[in-house]
């Protein structure tokens, strides 16, 4: 791990690639934590890659660079429905293995937390999967609590996996 802290910033469309390369590193480490499989990530093109990253006024994915290399990622989108438009949801956390507990993930979700309350969000929500204790104490840790745990009623590969939806509440 270099020592320098990586930079945080949002991804643009020239990060397409490296987000997509990491991506598919996430899914090789955990892929029981994704809805999309590796194959399915794999066909995305870059243009897709692109749509999925870039901000917009409802979304931001932010990127930590060590140099020039994306080591984390994560994004915050705004729920789209006027009912729910002061709500956002934060979405795929990762940090490569070689730092991890480094402070990289929670200063990726400071910043998300920044950009929230400057989008004028007054929670954001996220689900995590209930045997994931270090994630669900990482999110402890920056505010979030769990509000309820969801069954997920498909069974994938015979197995049923469970969520705990937790929520930052912004004042």
């Amino acid at each position: 791990m270099e020592s320098a802290s990586p930079i945080i910033r949002p991804l643009c469309a020239s990060d397409a690639a490296a987000y997509a390369s990491l991506r598919l590193c996430a899914i090789d480490e955990a892929p029981e934590t994704f809805l999309s499989t590796r194959e399915e990530e794999e066909k995305r093109t870059i243009d897709e890659i692109e749509a999925r990253i870039c901000a917009t006024a409802n979304q931001v994915v932010f990127g930590a660079f060590a140099g020039e290399t994306l080591v984390a990622v994560t994004g915050l989108r705004r729920y789209p429905l006027r009912p729910a438009q002061q709500k956002g949801f934060l979405w795929g956390l990762f940090v490569v293995h070689t730092h991890r507990r480094s402070g990289i993930a929670r200063r990726l979700i400071a910043t998300a937390v920044d950009q929230a309350r400057a989008m004028g969000l007054t929670q954001i929500a996220l689900n995590t999967g209930v045997e994931n204790v270090s994630a669900i104490a990482l999110y402890r840790s920056t505010g979030f609590e769990a509000v309820e745990d969801e069954p997920c009623e498909a069974a994938i590969d015979d197995d049923t996996d469970r969520e705990v939806e937790m929520v930052l509440r912004l004042g």
